[in-house]
């Protein structure tokens, strides 16, 4: 296995600067400016640093002397700027600093649309040190081939060509560009266009009020390509998406990325020594860290799939995959499960009535075989070992207003008791929004009662093979009826350990607005993955969100210690997930105010980040790929299997969770392996610990019987976030709900 990691050495272990004291923004941009010929500056934290280029070159200041190992960040900035300047004298189109990257001058569209659209391969460099263990470096780059898309035509012509512009992201060159970068990637966000008056936009959620059409364009995305491509190409839309994904796999996919990598190995200006200041010189090693088998930092183990416990107290133990044990033993709760009988609505257009009674019962009864192995022969009320399911039909019919019809419906079915809802919707249903979609409306009303409700697609309920989709409709429905499918199976431990991820997201969808409101989410499970309960903060301002995060902390702490009994001088662990940069400092301020406020127990804590966001790649150059059901095309050339863990140090791992195997198609790129990384003012930092509890998480998502790309400590509280800000836009929600009757429910699911 190979990580996208080149080793670096530098010339000398010691090397010089000179400092001055830091005084502002502006002093440090004046002398950047003044002396970017001659000198590197850099500021760290009340000083800036400066490093000349040539010896004997007159320096103000005080002279310091620095340590490659000891000072690794200010070395790891000297061999970035060297980066940086090699690529200058060897013109490359610069397209940015931080990372360092670079743009190959050849658009990869060239058939219809690569007149106004362009798709450019771009090579960035990171410098970012392996850690062995503390203070003991292996100094090296980040290397990564990606993609940058660009619109060619402004937003003038973009509007004189008819396209709407209302609801698109416009940008707008910077005040004082940097004329190392190309211009075109130089841009800021200026707004979103509220309307446009004349050759003028008018703007909300902006930087600036308005914006002259000929100075702009428009922000180039995926959704932005779409909107364009298709107003502009008509008919010719469909051949330009075709080749655009195309595109988009070559480079994304991962043995074509590892193949870009080797090819930039070669590159000249990679070659020999590359200056970084007077005395220092770095020089790359040309080849890609190479990922051995072992426990340690840069070698992989692979983490073996847990055990399901499936009865309290692990008396009936399963191993992964848990389904067949279920349909054996039943579920983890099948004893004390309360809703035996359970009371169902099935709110539905009238013209599929006759599919979704069959749909339905065989929900309940199961899925007739035919002969070989069938998928949910059982059907639901036998697998859970339940009594049996009433359905109770709310037709809802065609015509106008169907949002309000299902409304309607959704509250004669409350009016009967029922303990859960399946909302079926048409595939026009689900493209509507806010007030006007079915489905929003119908769930915002039965959540209001208390009452969880499940979506499903008519195409579902009318597909031929249909087994897959009851089996996981079942599971999640058993689930949103406060069911136990299964539990995982865990060692007796002297301490009490729970497990609580932290989602957080904007209200609204404005993105550079002064007035940010924001939601945070908590949701928590013992230690053995069981959900336990979830907590919403208020809408707050930004400033506003880590008290409030607090606030709900401490309730959810409370809620705990009543309901297990936790008494003065017990031993707890609390072990907080996150994935969003973002608030991360905001969040973990909360999480250190909360345990400083727990002193009846002793508690150790562990601040984990979990997500996908950095640079890090691992590629299996062995893989071939695997086929579906062993035809078709190959898919996952290059991608390692699942469940590796690599250590990148004493904190920090990554994680695969997303193997050949679990990529949906061939032409789905290289996925990104987690990053665990343990928040160094943790008390608990067992890596290996959490990194294996991370990966046994990904087995625990009651909505599939698949393990997940995501561990439910970050999918469930992100999964409530992406709800609540979806039926933020029906009118009268209110989420107060979410922290009363459907505090323990599964209702996201």
């Amino acid at each position: 296995m190979l990580l996208n990691h080149l080793p670096i050495s530098f010339s000398a272990q010691e090397f010089s600067g000179f400092s001055v004291p830091y005084e502002s923004a502006d002093k440090l941009k004046r002398l950047r400016t003044e002396l970017a010929a001659t000198y590197f500056c850099y500021r760290d934290h009340d000083r800036i640093l400066l490093f000349p280029y040539e010896h004997g070159a007159a320096t103000p200041g005080k002279k310091e002397d620095f340590n490659v190992t000891d000072n690794f960040g200010i070395a790891n900035a000297l061999a970035r700027q060297a980066l940086l300047r090699r690529f200058e004298e060897s013109d490359r189109n610069l397209s940015g600093f931080n990372p360092v990257s670079f743009v190959r001058d050849e658009n990869l569209l060239k058939g219809d649309g690569a007149d106004i659209f362009a798709v450019y391969p771009e090579y960035s460099f990171n410098v970012r040190p392996l850690a062995p263990e503390d203070h003991a470096m292996i100094n090296g780059v980040i290397i990564n081939f990606d993609a940058r898309f660009f619109v060619r035509l402004r937003a003038a012509e973009v509007h004189a060509r008819g396209v709407p512009l209302t609801g698109l992201y416009l940008q707008m060159a910077r005040e004082e560009e940097d004329p190392r970068i190309l211009p075109m990637f130089s841009r800021r966000l200026a707004g979103r266009v509220k309307q446009v008056v004349g050759d003028t936009a008018h703007l909300e959620d902006a930087r600036v009020p308005k914006l002259a059409l000929a100075d702009a364009f428009v922000e180039p995305n995926l959704a932005s390509f779409e909107r364009l491509g298709r107003h502009l190409l008509q008919d010719r839309y469909e051949a330009f998406q075709e080749e655009l994904q195309q595109r988009i796999f070559e480079v994304s996919a991962a043995d074509r990325q590892l193949e870009r990598l080797r090819q930039m190995l070669k590159f000249a200006d990679l070659g020999g020594d590359l200056p970084a200041c007077a005395g220092l010189a770095v020089r790359l090693q040309g080849v890609l860290s190479s990922i051995g088998f072992g426990i340690g930092v840069g070698l992989s183990h692979r983490l073996s799939t847990p055990q399901c416990s499936l009865r309290p107290g692990g008396s009936i133990t399963v191993a992964w995959p848990v389904d067949d044990g279920i349909i054996k033993n039943g579920p983890f709760d099948a004893d004390s499960f309360e809703r035996k009988q359970a009371r169902v609505a099935l709110i539905f257009p009238r013209q599929f009535e006759g599919n979704v009674d069959s749909f339905a019962a065989q929900l309940r009864d199961g899925v007739p075989t035919s002969g070989g192995n069938q998928i949910f022969p059982q059907g639901m009320v036998r697998k859970f070992r339940m009594r049996g399911i009433d359905f109770i039909r709310m037709q809802v019919p065609a015509g106008a207003n169907r949002a309000q019809n299902y409304k309607a419906a959704a509250l004669d079915a409350a009016r009967q008791n029922v303990d859960a809802a399946l909302v079926v919707v048409t595939e026009d249903d689900r493209k509507l929004f806010g007030a006007e979609s079915p489905y929003l409306v119908g769930k915002a009303t039965l959540m209001s009662q208390g009452i969880p409700a499940q979506m499903v697609r008519i195409q579902t309920v009318m597909q031929r093979n249909v087994g897959y989709s009851l089996n996981n409709i079942a599971l999640a429905l058993y689930a949103k009826l406060n069911g136990i499918p299964w539990t995982l199976s865990v060692q007796q431990r002297l301490t009490h350990e729970i497990i609580v991820g932290i989602g957080s997201g904007r209200v609204g969808s404005d993105r550079l607005g002064e007035h940010e409101r924001l939601i945070g989410i908590t949701t928590v499970f013992s230690g053995d993955g069981n959900y336990l309960l979830g907590n919403a903060t208020a809408e707050v301002m930004a400033e506003g969100y880590q008290q409030a995060l607090l606030n709900s902390l401490e309730n959810t702490i409370a809620e705990l210690r009543r309901r297990f009994g936790w008494q003065q001088g017990d031993k707890l662990r609390i072990i907080f997930h996150q994935s969003f940069k973002r608030y991360k400092d905001a969040e973990a301020a909360a999480v250190k105010d909360l345990i400083g406020q727990l002193k009846d127990f002793e508690v150790e804590y562990a601040f984990v980040t979990v997500g996908d966001d950095h640079d890090w790649k691992l590629f299996e150059p062995a893989e071939r790929g695997v086929q579906n059901y062993g035809q078709g095309p190959r898919k996952g050339a290059g991608v390692p299997a699942r469940g590796q863990i690599v250590p990148l140090g004493p904190y920090a791992a990554l994680l695969t969770l997303t193997g050949p195997r679990q990529l949906k198609t061939d032409m789905q790129g290289g996925p990104r392996p987690l990053l665990v990384a343990i928040h160094r003012e943790s008390t608990f930092k067992s890596l290996d610990y959490i990194a294996k509890q991370v990966f046994d998480l990904s087995f625990m998502s009651w909505r599939t019987f698949m393990p997940t790309t995501r561990p439910v400590s970050i999918a469930y509280p992100n999964m409530v976030v992406k709800l609540l800000g979806d039926l933020r836009a029906i009118p009268n929600w209110n989420p107060d709900i979410l922290t009363t009757r459907l505090r323990e429910s599964r209702w996201f699911l």
